[in-house]
């Protein structure tokens, strides 16, 4: 099958070589030094579960140069989201899936809104990748799982072909039951871990031996739950529970991308995450103090202070 990747950063990068390397076409979008050591050395992917050499390696600036890809995986930066739609789209057939793999929930309305409902698939993604140097993505731990399916629900076959090739390539590839919960429940997790991460400037060990600093990740949850059940979201009754458990069975050494970024100076994702589920919260009357706190003590941050 044919696919592009929209943002080699870590997700993406670390899912599009996998596919690759099991013998499907793939051509890689990126920009800058990353792009330039791609087109010069090749990717490298290092895991514990195998390195991936590409080299060559199809990638370029110009998302239409790989013209009619059966799948997209939309790997982008949240802020970049409506620019980098606007930049694919030329390059989609009608025909075309588009799996979102970003932080955050609004992203699913703005590509529904520049790509057409029908090309938009609901996807999530359950791994910890960095651009290590240019043209070199860090996959840590073991865990590295995809969930796709339509946003209604509904089977379908080129939701699929998509989990077999993703299995076939060693991606863990379950099919979900309900992939708006999955999205809110992927949401609720980030939304905990990158406000602690990020308000301690500590992995995740230290924040939730903390009494009083896991108390405010048990707030940022409770908060991000009430939220997606004023929307309709059916998540299970126990949700937080659920999603502490899940932050207790992580690595004590977890960060989320959002203070690598905050340590590295570069932009943030904030408004995708605290900052998404404070405006969400008021449009439903739901008030989200933890989460207004995260957001204003970032918010100095939120574009950085590294030149591009």
């Amino acid at each position: 099958m044919k696919f592009m990747v929209m943002g080699t950063g870590g997700v993406g990068g670390y899912f599009g070589a996998r596919l690759a390397a099991s013998g499907h076409e793939v051509g890689f979008v990126a920009r800058g030094r990353h792009l330039q050591a791609m087109q010069e050395d090749g990717l490298t992917v290092r895991s514990v579960l195998g390195d991936v050499v590409l080299k060559p390696v199809r990638a370029s600036d110009d998302p239409t140069v790989f013209g009619s890809p059966d799948y997209v995986l939309f790997t982008v930066k949240s802020y970049d989201c409506e620019e980098a739609a606007a930049r694919v789209r030329a390059a989609l057939s009608s025909e075309t899936g588009v799996i979102p793999l970003l932080n955050g929930i609004e992203h699913i309305d703005i590509l529904r809104g520049v790509l057409g409902p029908r090309r938009v698939l609901g996807g999530v993604a359950q791994i910890s990748a960095v651009i290590e140097a240019p043209g070199v993505i860090r996959h840590f731990d073991r865990m590295q799982t995809l969930r796709i399916g339509e946003m209604d629900n509904s089977s379908s076959g080129r939701v699929q072909m998509l989990r077999k090739a993703c299995t076939e390539a060693g991606i863990d590839c379950p099919l979900p039951g309900d992939i708006e919960c999955e999205l809110w429940q992927k949401a609720a997790m980030i939304c905990t871990l990158a406000g602690a991460n990020c308000l301690t400037r500590l992995p995740l060990g230290p924040c939730r031996t903390n009494p009083a600093t896991r108390a405010m990740m048990s707030r940022l949850t409770a908060e991000t739950v009430a939220v997606a059940q004023a929307l309709g979201v059916s998540l299970p009754d126990d949700q937080e529970a659920r999603t502490m458990e899940l932050l207790d069975r992580l690595p004590a050494s977890m960060k989320a991308s959002l203070l690598v970024a905050l340590e590295r100076r570069e932009r943030l994702e904030i408004s995708a995450l605290s900052g998404a589920i404070e405006r969400m919260g008021r449009r439903v009357g739901i008030d989200t103090p933890t989460h207004r706190t995260v957001y204003a003590a970032l918010a100095p941050h939120e574009h950085g202070s590294r030149a591009p």
